[in-house]
């Protein structure tokens, strides 16, 4: 063979050699590669199995938070629904207040379950008062101060002595300051009621009226007289024992009708300008159906009432007491 041909066989070897040197590199690169990525794959396959562990632990533990969240929320409903019941059972019913003025109803929305609204009704001898007290707050706070209101209210008057409106509200508060312990240095508390309050003589007709805070509504024929209370509320220092209450003496005459009500309704927002409703705006109600049945009051008001808050949220519990003497 000539050198010729073996020098160029040599070279096609070499060649040959570095190609072969070349694509083994490259493989090396690749099964790197390979291998890099399957320990990823690896590592991501027991970080996935931790998440889900964790993951099914989270699950689980928020599961057994629910029940717990579960059995409290049904314990507070249960006394919530049963607190109702008891504070049903101490106020006085439509049904109670139309055996001594058939004409009459009881307008009764609480803003929650329990309120801090509450009608009110005592019988002595010829004599009937009748009150919408508001609490301070709704709700369980409310529904609290409305127990104490309503047990304050009856043991002033169950003494036997025939007490003036504005004597009752003069005890009421005295007895709430003290109840509370407002009157205390290290006291902040300013809790208390506002009232409407009217003691009726069912055989001559004569009213006397005081309010906390609240005002009385007369409503004559084609006329609607309206009373404001005094500008002091129940309760609370905040004014220092300068607390006084007054009376008015008006007399009934058949057909006349007595309205009285907590803010509840002149302060529920609605309308088209979702504006609070305001006195002049319960007062104007009343005004238009001076000559209206009084049987459809009532029904006319729920309307009225509804159409006003329509899918605004009720801000605070709603009580009206109307009768027709």
């Amino acid at each position: 063979m000539k050198t010729q041909d073996v020098d160029l066989q040599i070279h096609e070897l070499l060649e040959k050699n570095d190609r072969l040197t070349a694509e083994l590199e490259q493989m090396k690169i690749f099964f790197a590669e390979l291998e890099s990525t399957n320990n990823h794959l690896v590592s991501a396959t027991w970080r996935e199995r931790d998440m889900k562990k964790k993951l099914a632990d989270t699950i689980a533990e928020l599961n057994a938070t629910k029940l717990v969240l579960d059995a409290q929320n049904k314990r507070i409903t249960e006394s919530i629904n049963y607190s109702r019941k008891i504070q049903i059972a101490i106020n006085p019913t439509e049904s109670e207040l139309r055996e001594i003025f058939p004409k009459s109803f009881i307008f009764y929305i609480p803003k929650d379950v329990i309120s801090g609204d509450f009608p009110w009704l005592f019988k002595f001898d010829k004599y009937v008062y009748i009150a919408s007290v508001d609490c301070t707050g709704h709700g369980v706070p409310g529904a609290m101060m409305s127990m104490i209101g309503n047990l304050l209210l009856n043991d002033i008057v169950n003494k036997g002595n025939l007490l003036l409106p504005s004597e009752i509200l003069q005890k009421l508060h005295l007895a709430v300051v003290h109840t509370l312990k407002q009157n205390l240095p290290d006291s902040n508390s300013n809790d208390g009621m506002d009232i409407a309050l009217c003691r009726i003589d069912r055989n001559t007709g004569e009213l006397f009226f005081s309010g906390a805070h609240r005002p009385l509504f007369i409503s004559k024929q084609n006329q609607l007289e309206c009373y404001s209370g005094d500008k002091f509320p129940i309760g609370g220092v905040q004014y220092k024992g300068k607390n006084t209450y007054t009376d008015v003496c008006l007399k009934l005459e058949k057909s006349d009708r007595v309205i009285i009500f907590s803010d509840g309704l002149p302060d529920q927002i609605g309308g088209e300008d979702k504006r609070k409703l305001m006195t002049k705006g319960v007062k104007e109600f009343f005004e238009k159906r001076n000559n209206s049945p009084f049987e459809i009051l009532k029904t006319d008001l729920e309307s009225e009432f509804a159409a006003w808050k329509a899918n605004n949220k009720q801000i605070d519990d709603v009580l009206l007491m109307a009768i027709e003497f």
